[in-house]
């Protein structure tokens, strides 16, 4: 792999000087920038005016760059002069995304505007009908006509997949039809890239047989008329979603059922989250998705296990205490959880009284996995979601695990990732095949061995949440629980799912990326289905595809509702075929290329080790150049030119090698690299880009020409983008980031007064808490435009997105700067510094 972040004499070569093979650093006007100008407590800044209430919240930014991958309507007619090789001819210069970008001299290489995923271009305009890129989106539009061809780009080619994203009718309709049309040999459900053959036939777009229509089927009932088929949404829409007949049904549709599990041991009452949970859940109780069926129960547990009786019928709750924790027994099986409206009072008084009844435990142990398994024979004949409240290394009884210093004993690029015991995983197949998932809340900054116990989310279609620094007193982190935990419990769910993943004939799925349980070939289990969760899906192609002209996906998302419906969610993407590596090289996804290698590396961590990891993510940059320069640049461009639609992805490897996952930093601990990898593999698309690489805003700069007018007559603030480095921070300024996760706002010591004032709410820099979470009401037209920003880009987001004002000099300021990924940080190497040594190997 890659040795760690380079000091002094040693690590990656310094800039080549003339004469060395390589072309000289770029000088002033050129290429990357000249020397800093000044040093300002660790970072560089860029020397510029002084920002007034007047003129300093107006005037450009000055930022230039590529404007984003998106092509011209025109493409099909640009791309006819393609060159039978399928290289690059002169014609094609005039093809943006075809534009060579020699990468070490491009000053500006991030967009002004944020990036936009590229269109597949499909004849007769059938690409308006595919669903958004947020749903489900390929890394490449154009799909290479035989494997050949594909082998030959070093790019991996795959989907991602955001099938229950919370959407609107508008988006994906819901249907009930009389009969749900589909494909008698392959099952696809019909869809608008099917062809009719006449007025009684279709014929399937991914296996290509005929079908008959059913009898009613080109009849609108509104008009009467016979032949009218412009009432079939299901032909016009690419996302929607069916109410389910019983046969789609083993069972009758399950209830919600709520189970939750606390650690109550010392570490855990020290740190005041049982008094949290409770009061969350209280808040929480009568929003709880479900119908009159709702079941919920609680669980808490240190070196016992404690089991309370709900029943509608007691007075107050029952405690049931099990010590025997080696083979644990349920003591009232029929009363451990219980129906939410019957039993309301009862919940509310056991939730009340949870704190005080264990506010003086010093009990040290966890019994993490016999709790599991009580949990795994109480929901068993039913399914359900469990939720764990875990704030300690489970050490005893079944699943107790031993500490481990993972850094100490082995050097950084050796750690491997895979669990240190195989119990939670055996657990978790055991509850997926009963329709059980388990999500995970860890709150420890011990270690807790994640790598290991996360398992029991990762194969049940659960998620992690991790929170090292929790505590009641800590206002920050206490709000950054409370909200994520409301927005989880409140959330959209689905139960006893199972997603089955299609593609035409010719091409096959090879490798899935998520949290699930693969049962077959192209049917993934998953126990609980939310909004929150993304995959992705490595595709091969085994046959020529040269004659088919048009390939297509379809995921099919069949789960209950919790209102008990059986419902099954429908989306389809179509892409163009094309056997000339220029037009597949103009529709890359270079978002979509790097989500998936992300989430490839995550996998190569745990069966092999971190660098492998980063060796892999640096040969991507290095072996996706040397193809494109093999089979399709011109002899007049540069060793290390690119496409212009993959010209982010030097740096996007390279921002991937310096996240948490991946970094050779000897600050990161285990559970927070697992952590940080989890993101990777459950993080839907879009919010993982952010995540990889943030949005950075100059917010001195906002002015009224950053507000534009949409169609429905919402304003939006749409604000250029700056480059992740120092250079583009002036020392006068006040900055936003959007990393996906969350919101800072960084504030330089020299940043005017007045512009404090009227952003934080307080007189000078001084002043500024330094865990400022919230920020006053806007009282003028810049402090309006910046809380319009801020609720503009959490609407956008389906999970909470918290915010932190950083001081320069605060304690969080190694948050924000770590951020910016183009220059050389503790966790790794410059941008520069990346793409000489990335030179250097395609030199050799």
């Amino acid at each position: 792999g890659l040795p760690p972040p380079p000091t002094s004499g040693q690590g990656l070569p310094p800039p080549p000087t003339s004469g060395q093979g390589l072309p000289p650093p770029p000088t002033s006007g050129q290429g990357l920038p000249p020397p800093p100008t000044s040093v300002h407590h660790g970072l560089t800044y860029q020397p510029g005016p002084v920002p007034t209430a007047t003129t300093g919240l107006a005037g450009p930014t000055g930022l230039a760059g590529p404007t984003g991958l998106a092509g011209p309507t025109s493409f099909a007619t640009q791309m006819a002069a393609a060159p039978p090789s399928g290289g690059v001819s002169s014609a094609h210069t005039s093809v943006p995304e075809l534009r060579p970008v020699n990468v070490m001299e491009v000053r500006n290489i991030l967009p002004a505007q944020p990036l936009e995923h590229p269109r597949a271009i499909l004849p007769g305009g059938l690409h308006d009908f595919n669903p958004d890129p947020s749903v489900l989106c390929s890394t490449m539009n154009a799909v290479p006509a035989t494997s050949g061809m594909l082998n030959k780009m070093k790019l991996p080619f795959a989907i991602h997949v955001h099938p229950f994203k919370d959407l609107d009718r508008s988006a994906c309709p819901v249907l009930h039809p009389r009969v749900i049309v589909r494909c008698r040999s392959c099952r696809t459900y019909i869809n608008p890239f099917v062809t009719f053959i006449d007025s009684r036939h279709w014929r399937c777009n991914l296996c290509f047989r005929p079908n008959a229509l059913p009898e009613d089927f080109d009849i609108n009932h509104q008009t009467g008329l016979r032949g009218d088929r412009s009432h079939r949404v299901e032909l016009k829409r690419s996302s929607v979603e069916y109410i389910a007949p019983s046969e789609y049904m083993l069972r009758p549709p399950q209830p919600s059922v709520y189970y939750f599990l606390i650690d109550v041991s010392y570490n855990s009452i020290e740190r005041g989250l049982l008094g949290v949970f409770c009061r969350v859940l209280l808040d929480c109780l009568d929003k709880l998705p479900g119908d009159a069926r709702t079941m919920i129960g609680v669980l808490t547990y240190d070196s016992t296990l404690h089991f309370y009786n709900l029943q509608s019928a007691l007075s107050q709750p029952q405690m049931l205490v099990v010590s025997d924790i080696g083979d644990v027994f349920l003591p009232s099986p029929n009363s451990l959880f219980v129906n939410i409206k019957q039993s309301k009072e009862l919940i509310r008084t056991l939730l009340e009284d949870l704190p005080g009844m264990f506010a003086n435990n010093r009990n040290t142990s966890s019994a993490l996995g016999a709790a599991l398994q009580a949990s795994y024979k109480l929901l068993h004949p039913i399914g359900g979601r469990v939720t764990v409240l875990q704030s300690g290394l489970p050490n005893l009884g079944p699943g107790a695990l031993k500490f481990k210093d993972n850094g100490s004993a082995l050097k950084k690029d050796a750690i491997n990732m895979s669990p240190s015991s195989d119990f939670y995983k055996r657990l978790a197949l055991d509850c997926s095949a009963q329709q059980i998932a388990v999500d995970l809340f860890v709150f420890s900054g011990q270690f807790v061995d994640l790598p290991t116990i996360s398992c029991i989310s990762k194969f049940t279609s659960g998620q992690v949440s991790y929170h090292p620094n929790f505590h009641h007193s800590k206002a920050v982190e206490r709000e950054k629980f409370e909200k994520e935990f409301r927005r989880y419990l409140t959330r959209n769910i689905g139960y006893e799912a199972v997603m089955r993943i299609r593609c035409t004939e010719g091409m096959s799925l090879h490798t899935f990326h998520g949290n699930f349980f693969v049962r077959s070939t192209d049917l993934l289990s998953l126990p609980n289905v939310n909004p929150d969760l993304g995959y992705a899906i490595n595709i091969s192609i085994d046959e020529s595809l040269k004659s088919i002209g048009m390939v297509c996906f379809q995921v099919a998302l069949l789960y209950t509702s919790y209102r008990g419906e059986r419902r099954i969610r429908v989306h389809t993407l179509a892409l163009p075929v094309s056997d000339q590596l220029a037009q597949v090289y103009a529709r890359v996804d270079v978002q979509a290329i790097a989500g998936v290698i992300a989430k490839m590396a995550v996998d190569r961590s745990s069966s092999s080790s971190l660098g492998d990891s980063r060796e892999a993510l640096m040969n991507t940059a290095i072996d996706c150049t040397k193809m494109y320069r093999t089979h399709c640049a011109s002899s007049m461009q540069s060793n290390f030119s690119l496409p212009a639609s993959l010209s982010l992805l030097p740096l996007l490897m390279l921002s991937l090698m310096k996240l948490r996952a991946f970094t050779l930093s000897a600050s990161v601990s285990t559970d927070s690299r697992m952590q940080a990898m989890n993101f990777i593999k459950q993080l839907p698309l879009d919010h993982l880009m952010l995540y990889v690489c943030p949005h950075l805003y100059a917010l001195h700069d906002l002015s009224d020409k950053d507000v534009e007018s949409r169609d429905d007559g919402m304003e939006v603030v749409c604000p250029q983008l700056l480059q992740l480095t120092a250079e583009k921070l002036t020392r006068y300024g006040m900055y936003l980031m959007d990393y996906g996760l969350g919101l800072y706002i960084w504030v330089n010591k020299e940043t005017p007064q007045e512009l404090i004032q009227f952003v934080c709410g307080v007189q000078h820099f001084g002043a500024i808490p330094e865990n400022m979470t919230v920020l006053p009401a806007p009282t003028n037209t810049f402090s309006r435009m910046v809380s319009m920003l801020i609720k503009q880009i959490r609407r956008s987001r389906q999970h909470h997105m918290p915010l932190l004002v950083i001081r320069e000099d605060g304690p969080h300021r190694l948050l924000f700067i770590d951020r910016l990924s183009q220059d050389k940080t503790e966790r790794g190497t410059s941008y520069y510094e990346f793409l000489t040594h990335v030179n250097r190997q395609l030199t050799k």
